[in-house]
């Protein structure tokens, strides 16, 4: 699968803001690999390949890929409902998974990280619950995307959530 939901441009714009110097090649991957793991799972991979398709949607993929504003209809009643988009739910997964990595990079002399006198390290604790606070958003976008397929197509959605593992540091 060669086209992916995003763009790096798209991640920068729908994500937290992030420095202008990164990886176009390292965020490519984070996008695979997040499409894969979060993505495909949750929307299957018949829908995933029409959205990334690259072909005319119709206006209710639009609405799942990009976000918009819908109609929840249940027992005779209608609500107006808002979708992020699978864009933007990407993206925060994106920013999460780049958030944890922490800029180590792999070289023939094993994992390295940069050191610059200009900038220091975030604690992993704080690194840990940035992470948990930008997961929650990304699951929340995309658990808005599944509600708004399910009023679309009608199927049983099962969403893909609590798959993170939790350590609940006792002290300091």
């Amino acid at each position: 699968m060669d086209k992916h939901l995003i763009t790096v441009d798209e991640f920068k714009e729908l994500g937290r803001p992030t420095s202008k110097h990164l990886d176009d090649d390292e965020v490519t991957s984070f996008i695979s690999e997040c499409e894969d793991m979060n993505i495909m799972p949750a929307i299957g991979l018949d829908m995933y390949e029409e959205l990334s398709g690259g072909g005319e949607l119709s206006e209710e993929a639009k609405i799942l890929l990009n976000g918009g504003k819908w109609k929840e209809t249940t027992n005779e009643e209608s609500q107006s409902r808002m979708c992020g988009g699978l864009k933007k739910a990407l993206a925060y997964f994106v920013y999460a998974k780049m958030s944890m990595s922490d800029g180590v990079i792999l070289t023939r002399s094993g994992s390295m990280q940069h050191d610059d006198s200009y900038a220091q390290r975030s604690e992993d604790k704080n690194r840990v619950r940035r992470y948990n606070e930008v997961m929650n958003i990304a699951e929340e976008y995309l658990d808005g995307c599944l509600q708004y397929l399910k009023q679309w197509k009608g199927e049983k959605i099962k969403p893909v959530r609590g798959t993170r593992v939790h350590i609940h540091a006792i002290g300091d």
